[in-house]
């Protein structure tokens, strides 16, 4: 069961990098990823691996990067802007979603206390 659950996420993350890079063809965005549906796509599939109780530790640090940069933003220019804010947290969410599937490939059997 495990081996083809695998093969599914990989053939989801697939069929949506070719979704992607038809798009960037077809309207001349070359090198544009659209980091914030990685980064869902990516968490959908860590959560379908983990369950819901396993997936809260993931979200809760996920919200405390975006509070952290929020602070950031407002200690480095005394102003919060959500035009400057949104790519940072979106490619920082991107990185921690990366992290999260993939680690719920290996932890997608853990018991629930």
């Amino acid at each position: 069961m495990g081996i083809k659950k695998i093969l599914i996420e990989i053939l989801i993350v697939a069929v949506y990098w070719g979704i992607e890079w038809l798009i960037g063809h077809l309207f001349h965005l070359k090198n544009y990823h659209f980091k914030w549906v990685w980064t869902l796509l990516l968490m959908a599939i860590a959560e379908t691996n983990l369950g819901f109780y396993w997936f809260a530790y993931p979200v809760i640090v996920w919200m405390i990067i975006g509070i952290g940069l929020v602070f950031i933003q407002l200690g480095a220019r005394k102003e919060f802007i959500y035009q400057r804010y949104w790519p940072a947290f979106w490619r920082i969410s991107f990185l921690l979603a990366l992290l999260v599937s993939v680690c719920s490939v290996f932890a997608m059997n853990l018991a629930i206390p």
